[in-house]
């Protein structure tokens, strides 16, 4: 079997992350154009309770699940040396040994773990059991993906995903139409599993066989154990909607948080095939420092030209937008939409601090501040959630970011945060001026669906004048050198032969597809994002 080795040379390095990045957001572009349709059919069909439901299922499962896992994938991922044949079967075989016990755990205690919603409906200790076996499907395939990751091969798991999530849309929406509900949505989540698992593997083949050696399972768990602990304590501060907001409020209410969350948050989807590129890209320059830095400000410049945009868009047209796509049962969650937008600046800059201080070796500095950020979110979030109801969840996670935000550049080195991120605080500019334009459209006396639209085209236009007068001049030269890649591309595709003879076939349209799963079940990502 081919070993995996790693780069040494960062300018290789450099290059075949470009790569990654560039095939992954060319596959989740594309996927979030088909999908959007579906994810507005399954906002009329279901109900925020179906949401709901679906939320704590996943809540329940994945927490189990993260307490089951040790981080195996991702300290392989890391690991300097090349991986042999006996690594990723040991590997394998403690995964194993873990979701066998928390899946048995999981059956025999969906009773229990039910009980403690008693607003929900009986059927959600089945729920809780059928989900919990997806947890074998993303153990195995973990072993193949992580290798293509090392190797910064992203374009066979873009095509992996593709694949996945078009079959998980087209699924769920058609059992959402027949009346299926929430078992809709957990059906969508294992048959895209299935279907994923064999994929992955079919373009990673290794020898499934089981071993164990001591000194490669201690070396594993020494980086894992420590990483997965940080992942704990990051989903700490998401705990709070599934757990207090639906005991004291309902199930209705955690639907209401997941759908302003998850729409909310639509650009992590691009910033999230980025940063699963920025880990293994850091890991491989680990022994470079000082282009570790560089590179991290270059990234969180583009993170937040993408977030402020996102922020001035929701704030200014989010309501017109909600009320003529999604219907005005929704409405009670455009402040939480709003909210979770503002908030994606902040993520996305803890996100890439945290991946290179995990590549450099920090993971137990990250475990700390991800600790205190998660008990403020909680215990901010708590008391708001008493005193302004469920929208106090998105306003503790900022208030923790604000607070500890300083911190994790500390941890960079001294006076890293004013290097790294004072660059790039001229987006502010641009999304002010954004959103002043975009609320004096929506003050215009027209119809719904004409303000919605106007709205968002003055946010758009004003937007990106903004960044193009004030942006700097690394920027402005990526674009125009993507845009000339482009226009070169196009230019050589030969042009076909003319053939009158023939009768020109119609193209049928491309049937309209629904959006990801309010929850993931699990990337195909193994070398995830710190929380």
């Amino acid at each position: 079997m081919r070993k995996t080795m790693p780069a040494t040379s960062p300018s290789d390095v450099n290059r075949r992350a470009k790569k990654g990045i560039r095939e992954l957001l060319v596959r989740e572009g594309a996927l979030m154009v088909l999908t959007f349709a579906g994810g507005v059919v399954l906002a009329r069909v279901l109900d925020p309770i179906d949401f709901g439901l679906f939320g704590i299922t996943t809540f329940i499962v994945n927490v189990l699940a993260l307490f089951g896992d040790c981080g195996l994938a991702p300290s392989l991922i890391q690991r300097k040396k090349a991986l042999s044949d006996l690594d990723l079967r040991v590997g394998f075989t403690l995964q194993q040994v873990l979701v066998t016990s928390v899946v048995v755990l999981i059956w025999v205690a969906a009773p229990w773990l039910a009980g403690l919603y008693p607003e929900a409906p009986p059927e959600l200790m089945w729920l809780i059991r059928v989900l919990a076996f997806s947890l074998y499907l993303t153990t195995w395939r973990s072993m193949s993906a992580l290798q293509l990751e090392r190797s910064l091969n992203y374009r066979r798991l873009a095509f992996v995903e593709v694949v996945e999530k078009l079959s998980y849309q087209v699924i769920v929406v058609g059992l959402a139409v027949l009346g299926f509900g929430v078992w809709s949505l957990i059906a969508g989540v294992l048959a895209q599993g299935v279907l994923g698992t064999g994929l992955v593997y079919r373009l990673a083949p290794w020898r499934v066989r089981l071993a164990f050696d001591r000194a490669i399972a201690r070396e594993i768990l020494a980086y894992g154990i420590p990483y997965q602990t940080h992942r704990i304590v990051g989903n700490m501060k998401n705990w709070l909607a599934p757990t207090l907001v639906a005991a004291l409020i309902g199930p209705e209410a955690v639907g209401f948080l997941m759908w302003g969350g998850g729409n909310g948050r639509w650009p992590l989807r691009l910033l999230r095939n980025v940063m699963r590129v920025s880990f293994p890209h850091f890991s491989r320059l680990q022994d470079h420092r000082g282009e570790v830095e560089r590179l991290l400000s270059k990234y969180q410049g583009y993170f937040l030209v993408l977030t402020g945009f996102w922020l001035a868009l929701l704030a200014a047209a989010g309501h017109d937008l909600t009320a003529w796509i999604y219907t005005e049962k929704w409405l009670p969650a455009v402040p939480v939409l709003v909210l979770v937008a503002g908030q994606l600046s902040l993520i996305a800059l803890a996100w890439s601090t945290k991946s290179a201080l995990s590549a450099l070796g920090h993971v137990r500095f990250n475990t700390k501040v991800t600790f205190v950020n998660a008990v403020l979110s909680l215990g901010i979030g708590t008391g708001l959630v008493f005193v302004v109801g469920f929208i106090g969840v998105p306003l503790g996670q900022i208030a923790a970011h604000l607070l500890t935000l300083p911190w994790l550049y500390r941890g960079l080195r001294r006076g890293a945060m004013r290097a790294i991120l004072g660059p790039a605080l001229w987006v502010a500019v641009p999304v002010v001026l954004a959103l002043a334009a975009g609320l004096g459209v929506r003050m215009l006396p027209l119809p719904l669906a004409a303000r919605a639209l106007a709205t968002a085209a003055t946010v758009g236009l004003v937007y990106a004048a903004a960044v193009w007068l004030l942006g700097p001049g690394w920027l402005k030269d990526g674009l125009v050198r993507r845009a000339r890649a482009v226009q070169r591309r196009l230019r050589a595709v030969p042009a076909p032969a003319a053939e009158p003879e023939a009768p020109m076939r119609p193209t049928p349209a491309a049937p309209p597809t629904p959006t990801d799963p309010p929850v993931s079940s699990g990337p195909v990502s193994t070398g995830e994002v710190p929380a």
